[in-house]
């Protein structure tokens, strides 16, 4: 069971696979909104606390440096003159403004997020993985501020794209009210699928799928796998708060470990409660949250609709290092700033008395995800017969984790699977599936 950070976006496969995704959630594997194909405006204006002003823009790899500005020294930077006037009264809730960008999940690099108050830096967002940066200004002052959107290179890519268009947004996002006091829960959701595939999915930190083959050498000689149906997962956080996991070892000591889940309370205090264990991935080199997410095959007549009481194949429970990689919530209310970046929860915190200490979460309105070219981001269908079949993909499927709702972890799609009985298997995606049962 063994997903890698660092490895979501490594060995050049992010163009590979945003170019298979489908339409679905933010703007993963498609072209970018309309709105981020025009020409960058030079100035926004917010000036309430309703829906959000955007832009677009683009970074180069060529493009010149700002020599004043000391992120964008030596790489070139988009500048975009955001003006507040926002009205009086406006943090009489607590609450700030919200600057984000997001760009497309196809594209080969990342970007910087940096936000300028005359000169001085106010506000950064540099997470190394995922498709989005997101900051919140406490109760921002009306005037002029410049944000600057830095060309960079996504941890673990290659080949990295020379031009990389955006969008990005401004918007009031105020916190919860305190009364009544109350726990601010996460909403935990799998979102359906965009690939499903048997392609080879190369090598990753040494673990090789061999040419013709499916699946990694690992989940061969561990799972007994021979016939790898390949999948990404897209797990959401569409609640009130948080998920927050908080775990500590003896320095240089690498095992399993107990793992709490903080929940926070609208009165800032909060608890810890038990929430199973992480696992330390040895070829890896990080700790992961056990059992995160698990996928069953199930078979269906023609019109998707499932037949039988049992699944044609089950996958293992899988393992996330969770983290905010994509802003599902783009635009919407209730999204917080990017808390848990990528690849962050590689290393501790902080180390005091012998101990180091790591934490690791997904934020509201942020989702995290793994691609299909990633260790155990499969099922074996060795064995089974051409036809329909409904994958289902369930998050927290043991229900360690406390959350507001726990009717909606799951999620399906119906896939069509072909010439399983030859060496070329074939996948197709045929849509969102029924209910999960």
């Amino acid at each position: 069971m063994r997903t890698s950070v660092s490895g979501r976006l490594s060995a050049g496969r992010t163009r590979h696979a945003g170019a298979l995704l489908a339409a679905g959630l933010l703007v993963l594997g498609t072209a970018l909104p309309q709105a981020a194909q025009a020409a960058s405006p030079s100035e926004v204006k917010l000036r309430s606390d309703g829906p959000a002003s955007y832009w677009a823009g683009t970074v180069r790899s060529d493009g010149p440096g700002t020599r004043q500005i000391p992120e964008c020294r030596t790489v070139h930077c988009d500048k975009l003159r955001l003006t507040l006037a926002l009205p009086p009264g406006t943090w009489t809730r607590p609450g700030g403004v919200q600057v984000a960008i997001r760009w497309d999940g196809a594209t080969e690099g990342g970007l910087g997020l940096f936000v300028y108050r005359g000169q001085t830096l106010v506000a950064k967002s540099t997470a190394g993985v995922g498709t989005a940066q997101s900051v919140i200004i406490p109760a921002a002052r009306n005037g002029s501020y410049d944000v600057y959107v830095s060309y960079g290179v996504t941890f673990g890519a290659v080949d990295p794209d020379p031009v990389i268009a955006y969008q990005g947004l401004a918007e009031v996002e105020y916190r919860p009210t305190v009364q009544p006091v109350r726990d601010l829960l996460p909403d935990l959701k799998s979102l359906p699928q965009e690939n499903v595939t048997y392609d080879n999915p190369g090598t990753i930190f040494g673990d090789t799928a061999e040419p013709g083959q499916s699946c990694f050498d690992s989940e061969r000689s561990e799972q007994g796998a021979r016939q790898c149906l390949r999948f990404d997962q897209v797990l959401q956080n569409a609640g009130t708060g948080p998920v927050e996991l908080h775990y500590s070892r003896q320095s240089s000591v690498l095992q399993d470990e107990d793992v709490w889940q903080r929940v926070y309370r609208s009165d800032s205090t909060w608890q810890d409660l038990s929430a199973g264990q992480v696992e330390f991935h040895p070829i890896h080199g990080h700790y992961h949250f056990k059992g995160f997410a698990q996928s069953e095959l199930w078979l269906a007549d023609g019109a998707g609709r499932v037949i039988g009481s049992a699944p044609a194949a089950v996958a293992d429970k899988v393992s996330f290092c969770i983290a905010d990689t994509d802003l599902v919530g783009w635009g919407t209310k209730g999204d917080a700033s990017l808390s848990y970046p990528a690849p962050a929860c590689l290393d501790p915190k902080s180390t005091s008395g012998g101990r180091d200490y790591f934490d690791m979460g997904m934020s509201p309105g942020w989702a995290d995800r793994y691609n299909w070219y990633l260790p155990d981001q499969m099922i074996d269908t060795y064995g089974l017969a051409d036809g329909t079949y409904v994958l289902f993909t369930t998050v927290d499927p043991d229900g360690k984790l406390s959350e507001s709702d726990e009717t909606n972890n799951c999620s399906s799609v119906i896939v069509e699977l072909s010439g399983l009985a030859t060496s070329q298997p074939q996948a197709q995606l045929r849509g969102v599936g029924p209910a999960c049962p």
